[in-house]
């Protein structure tokens, strides 16, 4: 669980440094970074979901593979 939680404090402080530079930017701005936070937060779920799966050796999220751990 080490792994994940250096993930989420990671991805935390990427979040709070992206809140701060959005409160003056334009909206096309805060779009822009609201889109890529999005895009982050979905790589953070799917590298969490394939560690899950490496180390329960269960196919949790439906796609009929289990990775094997490395």
């Amino acid at each position: 669980m080490g792994l994940i939680w250096e993930m989420h404090q990671q991805g935390q402080g990427r979040r709070r440094n992206a809140r701060q530079a959005m409160a003056s930017a334009s909206l096309e701005q805060r779009v822009a970074e609201l889109e890529k936070e999005i895009d982050e937060m979905n790589n953070l779920l799917e590298r969490v979901i394939t560690k899950l799966e490496e180390t329960l050796g269960t196919d949790l999220d439906g796609d009929g593979k289990v990775p094997i751990k490395k």
